[in-house]
């Protein structure tokens, strides 16, 4: 590669990362589902390489046996590098701190968007929305219940046979119209 090639590609990464850095609720976004998926893959790639050297302990790097041997704490804690399971335990070791980071992750990416705006704005001080005395809104759930429509009884009376009920069906179904549930109640404007 030549230096010039160099120069537009060290240029091209400087623009991406100063995007990247912008505080735009998309852009956070991105950066947070990019992470949340890096880490993700990395970490599937460990535990299958521990697995993978689990079947074939010889295929081990002399490295990673050489920097287990230069730290006294991963000697005491891990087995003999030239039992089987020594890569097992070493990927589990290393994938286990990192399974909450990649939670975190997850969590911020979902919570990330328009509905942190709010949030965003506060973190960045704007004074004009920390000022604003809005309490939150709380979801609601739109009640739609029918009244009957009273029809004018007719000029001519007839004669009608009433239909023998119970009075008790007639109520229950009124209390059954009219009672509202207590089930959990989504969020407006999803």
């Amino acid at each position: 590669m030549s230096e010039q090639s160099i120069m537009y590609v060290a240029w091209a990464g400087l623009v991406l990362l100063a995007i990247l850095c912008l505080p735009m609720n998309s852009v956070r976004k991105f950066v947070l589902s990019l992470t949340s998926w890096a880490l993700r893959l990395s970490l599937l790639a460990v535990l299958g390489g521990g697995a993978y050297l689990y079947f074939r302990p010889a295929e081990m790097p002399a490295e990673v046996a050489n920097t287990v041997a230069a730290s006294p704490e991963l000697v005491r804690l891990l087995p003999d590098p030239a039992a089987s399971y020594f890569s097992l335990c070493l990927a589990c070791l290393i994938a286990a701190p990192l399974v909450p980071i990649m939670a975190a992750l997850d969590v911020a990416r979902i919570l990330a968007g328009r509905r942190t705006a709010r949030l965003a704005a506060i973190a960045d001080g704007h004074p004009v929305v920390m000022s604003a005395a809005t309490p939150p809104r709380e979801p609601t759930r739109a009640a739609v219940v029918e009244q009957p429509v009273y029809a004018p009884p007719p000029e001519t009376t007839r004669i009608v046979t009433p239909v023998s009920r119970p009075i008790d069906r007639r109520t229950a179904s009124t209390t059954i119209t009219t009672a509202r549930y207590n089930l959990p109640v989504a969020p407006v404007g999803r």
